[in-house]
């Protein structure tokens, strides 16, 4: 076995990948999105966009939605993809005091719930999605879900950390590290929108709930990390569960993969167990039945997402083909997305919630 067999490795879960109906034309659209916004500047940024394919894989977090809550998923999951790679540019050209930069403003925005004025084309796009998505739900939702978004910058901040220094983090630090950066979290958030529904935060803070977060966080993360770990060979990359198997416990390759895949069944045992515990939670809150039905549908989507990663990283996109594989670059500028010193006193707070 070497690094590369593992880009096609089935890995079974026991969950149904469910996929919207409509995920090709959401495809079409997002990248109509994105060209609005500036992101693709060019037919070729446009073609390696539409083989990147994130809009699709959006399609296994709402399978059942309407196509306009799918729409504005699918926006938000691009959106992260987009941060995703300029981080990796970040890193790959030298650029982490740039990307900090675009960190801090993207917070900002979040804060703020939007910016006025002129703006790198990623930060007006994120503006677009703060305006349409915090009013959809409580104050008590926009609180979490701003938490989430924190702390997917955050983890960005801390992967870079590590990355900068050469060093992998340690088995037990790593798995809430890949949690709080791969953005699983305001992700699941974002299904109590779609599937017009609402927790309270009695039952969002429960031990049931969080568990249902944690490990489709965990899940979708190791799975990913076996999928992606060619690429992330090639590139030297530090924040990958087999690498920091290999470096903290000098695991070989086929060793540090048996341990990553068994890692993957503990937490699907955890996550059913915790799909179940949580009945006894709802009763204990007297929930009503259009709220246990929501919750209910909040946890399929993640079951659908779980599975759809795994396939999707297989299957459907481009993102996790090594180069002499691809015999093609990956890589989008999004038209110089990074943002230059002059323009941060540019990017002020929204009067009007608009971009």
């Amino acid at each position: 076995m070497n690094e590369h067999d593992l880009r096609h490795l089935e890995i079974p879960l026991p969950f149904a990948p469910q996929r919207h109906s409509m995920s090709d034309r959401a495809q079409e659209r997002v990248q109509i999105w994105a060209m609005r916004f500036g992101l693709l500047a060019d037919d070729a940024a446009a073609r390696r966009f539409e083989s990147l394919g994130y809009a699709r894989f959006s399609a296994y977090w709402c399978p059942t939605a309407s196509f306009a809550d799918m729409l504005l998923v699918a926006e938000w999951i691009t959106l992260f993809f987009v941060f995703d790679d300029l981080q990796n540019q970040a890193i790959t050209t030298g650029r982490l005091e740039d990307y900090d930069r675009l960190r801090h403003t993207a917070l900002q925005v979040v804060y703020e719930r939007g910016v006025t004025g002129p703006v790198p084309p990623v930060i007006a796009a994120l503006s677009n999605l703060c305006t349409r998505t915090f009013p959809r739900n409580s104050v008590a939702w926009q609180r979490r879900f701003e938490l989430n978004l924190e702390l997917w910058l955050i983890g960005h901040a801390r992967e870079n950390s590590f990355r900068q220094a050469g060093r992998s983090p340690g088995p037990a630090e790593y798995p809430r590290l890949r949690r709080d950066a791969s953005t699983v979290l305001p992700t699941v958030d974002l299904a109590e929108v779609i599937e017009h529904t609402e927790l309270p935060d009695a039952l969002y803070f429960g031990p049931s709930y969080q568990e249902i977060i944690a490990t489709t966080a965990d899940i979708m993360c190791l799975t990913n990390d076996l999928h992606s770990l060619a690429v992330e060979y090639d590139a030297e990359d530090t924040i990958n569960m087999v690498t920091t198997l290999r470096d903290h416990r000098g695991m070989n390759l086929s060793e540090a993969v048996a341990e990553v895949r068994r890692l993957i069944d503990v937490r699907i045992a955890d996550s059913q167990a915790a799909a179940q515990s949580i009945t006894a939670e709802m009763d204990a809150l007297h929930l009503p039945p259009r709220i246990r039905n929501g919750v209910r549908r909040c946890i399929r989507d993640c079951q659908s997402a779980m599975a759809g990663m795994e396939l999707w990283d297989r299957t459907e996109t481009v993102r996790f083909t090594p180069d002499e594989e691809l015999g093609a670059t990956r890589a989008i500028d999004y038209n110089n997305g990074f943002l230059d010193a002059s323009e941060l006193g540019r990017a002020a707070p929204a009067d009007s919630r608009r971009v």
